[in-house]
C-alpha cells in the first residue's frame, strides 16, 4: 500500500528525473533548495531511506526532522526531532528487542502531515538540486 508520503516523495523525484535512479541504485543522494525553507535531502543506504530538512546552528547541519524508512517497503523505522531525540519502532533493553506499538501510527500521522506540507510548498514544481 503506497502512503501519501512515498507519493510525495516519488512524484519530486520524478519531477527531477531522479526516481528511477533512486529506485535502481543501491547508494543515492540528493538535496533540494527551495527560497524560504530549510534544504531537503533524501538518501538511500541499501534497505534505509533518509528523508531531512537541514538547518544550521553554531555551524553545525542540524537534521530537523529525519525519518527513517525501509526500502521498498517505506514503513517508517525510526524518526529524529531536534527537540524530541531520536524515537525507534524498535527498543533494545536487556539484550532483547522490543517494539513500540505506538510508533507506526504516531510516525505516520506526522508522515501524512509532511507530505501535504512538501506538496504545498511547491517542492516538485520550485525546488531545485544542489550541487553540495
Amino acid at each position: 500500500m503506497t502512503t501519501l508520503f512515498q507519493e510525495t516523495i516519488e512524484h519530486l523525484l520524478k519531477s527531477h528525473n531522479l526516481l528511477e535512479e533512486f529506485q535502481n541504485k543501491d547508494s543515492f543522494h540528493v538535496r533540494f533548495e527551495k527560497q524560504g525553507y530549510q534544504p531537503l535531502v533524501i538518501e538511500r543506504h541499501g534497505e534505509m531511506i533518509s528523508v531531512a530538512h537541514y538547518f544550521e546552528q553554531n555551524g553545525d547541519l542540524i537534521a530537523d526532522p529525519d525519518v527513517e524508512l525501509h526500502y521498498p517497503s517505506w514503513v517508517p523505522t525510526g524518526i529524529t526531532q531536534a527537540f524530541f531525540g531520536y524515537r525507534s519502532k524498535f527498543i533494545e533493553r536487556d539484550g532483547k528487542t522490543y517494539v513500540d506499538t505506538r510508533f507506526h501510527k504516531d510516525v505516520s500521522s506526522f508522515l501524512s502531515m509532511w507530505a501535504r506540507n512538501i506538496k504545498a510548498q511547491g517542492w516538485a514544481e520550485g525546488g531545485r538540486v544542489s550541487d553540495d
